[in-house]
């Protein structure tokens, strides 16, 4: 049984903030020890006082307040909670028979099948676990009635079963709305820790995935065990003591404590203990408590036993807290099976902010089972939530691919139950547990030890949140049941999300089947080399070559050999881009029809001088015609070791880019032998990102804060744009716009206000793929007002907005273009154009890609016809331009 004891309150550390949503492992107390056994006096009804609790306000040992953590299964025998990947489950029929079912998923969503793969669901009507059939528009599973009865020992499958697919899932749209339900019932819209402790920034080289978060010395976490009238707690409190405490710890074949893990994998850095209270009797039964909403029950069972605890004299204030005095890990573990997988009384991660003393409070909390046998994985992912911050590597949803990872990091699929993997490089590195040796300019030989708490690392001279980790791994010890052994290879990408495709951590697999985590592993056998010319390849994520060659690697062993570099004494040219500058106007940003520089560094980071090197640059892309590079290839001479020699091309745009559009450079140094290129891509126009700084202007790219990159997790900004002048109107025209999803705009959105603070009329909510369209101010002040909030789970594109000005006096601070009319918009493809003056106008007329399809000079005249029916539908820009200035403008051609 891998249901821990039923009296149970478990650090079940899991986060249902977004940036980790629920994670399915769990902690386990157990109520009969010394200690459980003194309370169980009166378990059910405990006097105010005991002889036994007094010096609880001390910082003396206790026997009540023992330090421990858990694992927890979910259900009924053995059930734990996310994440689950055809985890069989023991689970009860109505008539009280039990049948083995294999879940899939998390807290926040979860599936059920038979043993022989056919997908079920629990009948409401019937209460049994029943075979689930598909409905017509895929959005929902529904009862056939056939009732399900298989066992390990006994799989039969009904032969009018046969007609369903196996596996059946409804709709990808359909389990996000799932997921994002679920996961504002177990957040109750409270910051989690990783909202609190990782707030993003805004820079291109900044960290903004998981945070850097040195975690050293002693941490002490609470455990409260909680039972119910019809669900009694079986196991000693002592058991659940030595789970948590106990160094040397192997009941139910678990490798160690909890306490065991986190000092192993931290080197003996850490000392993580649990206080452990139990077992609180609940007031009601487990059944009314799970009739409740999701995750209802848990909490208000949490608010009880804290209140119990505080009751006793326990001072809260020796535990560990976050920054922000929250209670670091609360662990709340009970009894009981709930009968339906990812609802009512089902172990979780959550928010729980109802409890204050002693100058700290609640916020994050995890729940989990109290039965036998106890499960050290479950309670280490959990903790690895709350201790080392970290976020889930698994997916929630399969929409966005496979993980990518499997066996290899603890917050993905943890190995074993009783003797989980360690986590992730990059995550031990972000708490300082191991170290990454440099080796980006390495040429020679590497004696790599597996399963030690040094790796190497492999950097983007260009975005310092880009590199490679390499780390030997062997099936021992903790990494026993990894899924392959040899050399793992590790794509960082701190500007990543593991809930996108946009990985932060990815396992490079060297079957090149992410999917297949038996070739994981580079080694003499398979694939014995990565790098650009191999499949898969060394490329940084934009396309660039890294430059990182990994060959001639050695047969898995405690000890790899391999070689990194070109295996002899040569040159190894890199180049780096450093800024924009000289722009016609200087104001930093390249605009339409400017000329600027593009300033370089060229280096050689390799044991002997270059050859004469030449550096050149050709603009590529979809807009390579409208870029003139005025600078011829420049020859660069000699580069020696280590010398750095700046370089400068000028480039000029043509006039009828529009601001929002963008043009890709590409660079490339050569000295005949060795060879090196990056790209740039430049977007048009003076650019601004979102973030507290306000802004008066009349003619910008609003960007969000990520720029070109996603944005980041766990932000909060406020920012108002102004018109340059009284009597003008800011316009926010957004031509793309993608933030994460959800019904009620409950996790990321972006508010606009008509006015200048957030306390002036809302004129929207927008979230998923909901454009604010065109967003034009009605406030006297002409001003407009936009928040922006991200929480710690997905992130999206963002947004990019084009400000502008209307108004008596033009659009934009240096222009004074008369205010431009055009309709309808959208036309068939005929639109009339009005001015309020008699100026000659230019009208350029371009694509979505910036391609000029038409090109109209209108002289004296305010009202003119521009025909574009014989183009196709779409969406089309209009640059003005006149000796007072210019205007872009957006129509949009449509034939219905």
């Amino acid at each position: 049984m891998v249901f821990l004891c039923s009296r149970v309150l478990v650090f079940y550390f899991l986060h249902v903030s977004p940036f980790f949503p629920p994670c399915p492992l769990c902690l386990i107390l157990n109520p009969y020890s010394s200690l459980g056994q003194k309370i169980l006096l009166n378990p059910y009804n405990p006097p105010t006082k005991f002889p036994y609790l007094a010096p609880l306000k001390s910082k003396k040992s206790n026997p009540v307040k023992k330090l421990l953590f858990f694992i927890v299964f979910l259900y009924s025998v053995a059930i734990m909670a996310s994440p689950f990947n055809g985890k069989i489950v023991p689970f009860k029929q109505a008539d009280g028979s039990s049948v083995d079912v294999k879940l899939f998923g998390t807290e926040y969503y979860m599936r059920a099948e038979g043993l022989d793969g056919f997908t079920l669901i629990r009948d409401n009507s019937s209460n049994n676990i029943v075979y689930a059939k598909l409905s017509d528009d895929g959005t929902e599973l529904l009862s056939t009635g056939i009732i399900y009865t298989g066992t390990k020992s006994n799989v039969i499958t009904p032969v009018v079963v046969s007609q369903f697919a196996k596996h059946q899932d409804i709709t990808s749209k359909a389990r996000l709305a799932i997921i994002e339900k679920n996961k504002q019932a177990l957040s109750g819209n409270e910051k989690g820790i990783f909202e609190r402790n990782s707030k993003g920034s805004s820079g291109s080289n900044q960290t903004d995935g998981t945070p850097i978060n040195p975690v050293s010395g002693n941490i002490t976490g609470l455990c409260i065990v909680v039972d119910f009238s019809d669900e009694p707690g079986t196991l000693p409190m002592s058991e659940f003591e030595d789970f948590c405490n106990d160094l040397t710890y192997s009941n139910f074949s678990n490798n160690g404590s909890l306490r065991t893990y986190y000092s192993d994998i931290s080197g003996g850095l850490v000392d993580y203990q649990n206080v452990v209270y139990g077992y609180y009797r609940a007031p009601l039964t487990f059944a009314d408590y799970d009739a409740m909403g999701y995750a209802v029950g848990a909490q208000e069972i949490l608010g009880l036993a804290l209140e119990w605890i505080d009751s006793l004299g326990f001072d809260f204030s020796t535990l560990s807290t976050n920054p922000d005095n929250s209670i670091k890990a609360i662990n709340l573990m009970y009894t009981g099976n709930p009968p339906v997988w990812a609802q009512g009384m089902w172990h979780h991660k959550g928010n729980y902010n109802g409890f204050s003393a002693d100058g700290v409070h609640s916020n994050d909390y995890n729940c989990s089972p109290a039965n036998s046998p106890l499960e050290l994985a479950v309670v280490a992912h959990e903790n690895g939530h709350m201790i080392g911050q970290w976020p889930d590597t698994y997916k929630y949803n399969s929409s966005t691919g496979p993980d990518g990872i499997g066996s290899f990091d603890l917050m993905c699929w943890y190995g074993n139950s009783f003797n989980p993997t360690p986590p992730n490089p990059l995550f031990k590195n972000n708490c300082g547990w191991n170290t990454m040796i440099d080796v980006t300019n390495y040429n020679g030989i590497i004696n790599d030890t597996a399963n030690s708490l040094t790796c190497y690392r492999y950097n983007n001279m260009n975005d310092t949140n880009e590199f490679y980790v390499l780390e030997n791994r062997m099936m021992t010890d903790r990494s026993l049941y990894i899924d392959d052994e040899g050399l793992t290879i590790w794509h960082i990408n701190r500007n990543g999300d593991n809930q996108s495709f946009d990985h932060e951590v990815y396992l490079v697999h060297a079957g090149n089947d992410n999917q297949d985590h038996s070739t994981a592993c580079f080694n003499l056998t398979f694939n014995n080399e990565f790098s650009e010319t191999t499949t898969p390849n060394s490329n940084f994520y934009n396309g660039d070559p890294s430059g990182l060659r990994v060959w001639d690697i050695g047969n898995e062993s405690t000890i790899i050999e391999y070689k990194l570099g070109t295996g002899a004494p040569g040159p190894s040219l890199h180049l780096a881009y450093n800024s924009l500058s000289g722009d016609d106007n200087a104001n930093g940003f390249l605009e339409p029809g400017e000329s600027a520089n593009v300033d370089l560094t060229s280096t050689n980071n390799g044991q002997l001088s270059s050859a004469v090197a030449t550096l050149s640059c050709v603009a590529i892309g979809a807009n390579a015609s409208l870029v003139t590079v005025n600078t011829n290839p420049i020859n660069v001479g000699v580069i020696n070791v280590s010398q750095l020699i700046n370089s400068t091309f000028n480039i000029t745009v043509d006039p009828t880019l529009t601001a929002g559009q963008s043009i890709t450079l590409r660079f490339t140094l050569s000295d005949g032998t060795d060879s090196t290129y990056i790209t740039k891509t430049i977007l048009i126009g003076v650019i601004d990102l979102m973030n507290d700084v306000d802004l008066t202007t009349c003619s910008a790219v609003f960007l969000d804060q990520g720029g070109a990159s996603n944005y980041s997790d766990n932000t909060d900004f406020t920012k108002t744009i102004a018109p340059l002048t009284s009597g003008q109107f800011i316009t926010a025209d957004f031509q793309s716009f993608d933030v994460e999803d959800e019904i009620n705009c409950g996790y990321d959105y972006l508010q606009i206000h008509n006015g200048p603070t957030a306390f002036t009329t809302l004129i929207g909510t927008y979230c998923g793929t909901n454009s604010p369209g065109a967003v034009t101010s009605t406030h006297s002040t002409g001003t407009l007002t936009f928040e922006f909030h991200s929480d710690g789970g997905a992130t999206a594109a963002g947004w990019l907005a084009m400000i502008t000005c209307s108004g008596p006096t033009g659009i934009n601070s240096a222009n004074q273009l008369n205010t431009v009319e055009i309709y309808p918009n959208p036309s068939k493809g005929l639109f009339n154009i009005r001015l309020n003056s008699n100026e000659k106008v230019t009208v350029t007329v371009t694509d979505m890609l910036g391609k000029i399809i038409a090109t109209r000079v209108n002289t004296n005249q305010s009202n003119f016809a521009l025909d574009l029916s014989e183009y196709s539908n779409g969406t089309y820009f209009l640059k003005f331009q006149s000796d007072l200035g210019t205007r872009t403008e957006r129509i949009v051609v449509s034939s219905n």
